[in-house]
Order: structure tokens, then sequence, then C-alpha cells
């Protein structure tokens, strides 16, 4: 059996996006490589790794269990290619909308402390909740679970309050909070993304909402407040949007109930670098969680310890 450094970048590519067309944009070569590369890693490993549909690409049970090791090779191939280039790629910590919230220099200082070289901050939006953790862009990262993202370790940071994003000709806005019953007949602004976990959280029955009248999709918190403000639609939101994300014309309000929502630092279960490590144990220290390797993290329902291959189950409670 020959393993290639191309072929295990398609199958992490192709399992993050979901779509082999995607992830032949994403490595800039065409699909029929990417087809090709994944095709030969099947064979390899003598069952299929992918369940191909009309809508996307999803990971089998061995699928799931070879990715987190896939992307643990690429990880490591692409520090092999620093070194000899002679440095290190930069230390990377993704972060998602609001999900930074207060934490994130508390977080960075974590980070630093377990860092020498360069830290940097990258941006993601709802077409990729792990926040470039899966396809190895990031080394680190702030996120808002659940996510369907196998592989990944987290532990809790904070919790948040959710709301409901209301223009404000809405009614609804001029109230201190709102029950999930009085939503019901509304159409709804819910994020773009393949990752069915994150989606089903930020969907208004995720929190009680019975009567949904419709669904208009946006890719970014950025997006989805402008769509709110133009009277396209409410949507999901948490304290945190209202702090840091604030907008004319758009009235952030509570939901009632004290619903609540979870941030946590998450990692690839796989990687086992001691600035990884060292962050994540601090962060379990500090915010209250379970160091990983001896346990469940903070408020982790399904569990993944450092050692595990399954993404953290959780309630967003």
């Amino acid at each position: 059996m020959t393993l290639t450094l191309p072929g295990l970048r398609a199958f992490v590519a192709v399992a993050r996006t979901g779509s082999f067309s995607a992830a032949a944009r994403q490595l800039d070569v065409r699909q029929p490589t990417v087809s090709e590369s994944v095709r030969r890693l099947e064979a390899a490993a003598g069952r299929p790794l992918l369940v191909r549909n009309r809508e996307r690409a999803e990971l089998t049970d061995l699928g799931r269990r070879i990715l987190a090791h896939a992307v643990a090779a690429v990880d490591a191939a692409d520090e092999l290619e620093g070194l000899l280039d002679g440095a290190s790629r930069p230390f990377t910590v993704g972060f998602l909308g609001e999900a930074a919230a207060g934490r994130t220099r508390e977080l960075l200082d974590l980070v630093q402390a377990h860092v020498t070289g360069d830290v940097r901050l990258r941006r993601y939006d709802f077409d990729d909740p792990s926040c470039g953790l899966l396809d190895g862009h990031c080394d680190l990262a702030i996120v808002w679970p659940p996510l369907d993202a196998p592989g990944l370790g987290m532990v809790t940071v904070s919790s948040d309050r959710r709301c409901v994003a209301l223009p404000a000709t809405d009614p609804l806005a001029r109230r201190s909070e709102v029950a999930p019953a009085e939503l019901g007949g509304r159409t709804w602004v819910v994020p773009r993304t393949g990752d069915v976990a994150y989606a089903g959280f930020r969907h208004p029955s995720a929190v009680g909402v019975a009567h949904v009248a419709g669904t208009v999709p946006s890719g970014s918190l950025e997006e989805t407040l402008e769509l709110v403000a133009a009277g396209r639609g409410c949507a999901l939101a948490s304290t945190s949007t209202d702090e840091h994300y604030a907008r004319s014309n758009v009235v952030i309000v509570p939901l009632a109930g004290d619903v609540r929502c979870t941030v946590a630092l998450a990692w690839r279960a796989a990687d086992r670098r001691p600035a990884v490590r060292g962050v994540a144990e601090d962060a379990a220290r500090l915010f209250g969680g379970t160091p990983p390797g001896t346990g469940r993290a903070a408020g982790d329902e399904g569990g993944a310890a450092w050692d595990g291959c399954t993404s953290s189950t959780w309630t967003g409670r």
C-alpha cells in the first residue's frame, strides 16, 4: 500500500467540504484528480471511506476514523515543509464570529505562553464552523458547538444566553425577552453550511419555534444581521452578538427561559504537539474543565478526551 500526501490532502478536502468539486477548487486541481486520489485511498483501505449522494459526500465510519489520522499526517507534512524552508509556519487560531466574545484575549495569552513564534488570528464564517481545524489551516479554534466534526477535542470556555435578532420594526423588538412560542410564523435567516449539527443548532426549531414560515440562507454573521436589518427575516443570535456586532435597525432580544449556548476551545484530538496540548490543558484548568487526556471536557456530554477520535457532543443549553 502506497500513501501519497496529495491523496491524503484530497481526502481531507472532500471530507471537509462534502464535495469533490469544492475540494478541487480548494486544492486548485481538476476534479478527476481528486476523485482518483480518493479512489486509490479507498482501494488501499479495501472499503469505502465516503458515501456519495446527490447532495454531498459523507464519511463512512471507517472514513471518520481515518480522517483524524489523515489530517495529522497533512499537518506533519506542512510542519516539515516549513522547517525545510527554514522557518515553521505561524501558529494560527481560528475563530467564528461572536464565538470569540470576551475570551479571545485570555485564550491568546495562553497560546503565547506556549508558542515562541508568530501567533495569528483567522476569521471564519458559516461554511467552516470548525474554523480551519479539519483542513489543517488552523492549530486551535474558538468555536460555537455543536459541530459535526470528527476527531476534535473541546473544552468549554464560556456560556452565553441565546437571543433572537429582530428587525427594529417587529412588535417583539420592544420586549425585554421573548418566548420561542411567540416567534412562530416568521421567516428565519439560517447559516449556509454543510455542517449538519451546526445548522441544526442554528435553526429556530432547536429552541422550540414550532412553525417556520420559510428560511433565507446566509454565509456569515454580518450577512445575517444585514438581512435582518433589511426585513428579510429574524435569526438566532446571542448576547455576544449584541455586544460585538451592533447593527442599526436590528434589536437583539434574549429568549425566555435562559436558553444558552457555549463557546469552546477546540483542537484536533490527534495533534500531540506540546504547544497545542499545553494550551488545551491550561484552558481546561482556567475555565473549569477537565484537562485533556484525563476525562471529558467541561460541558462535554459525548466526551472526547485528548486521545479520542470523535468530536464532543453538545446540547448548547
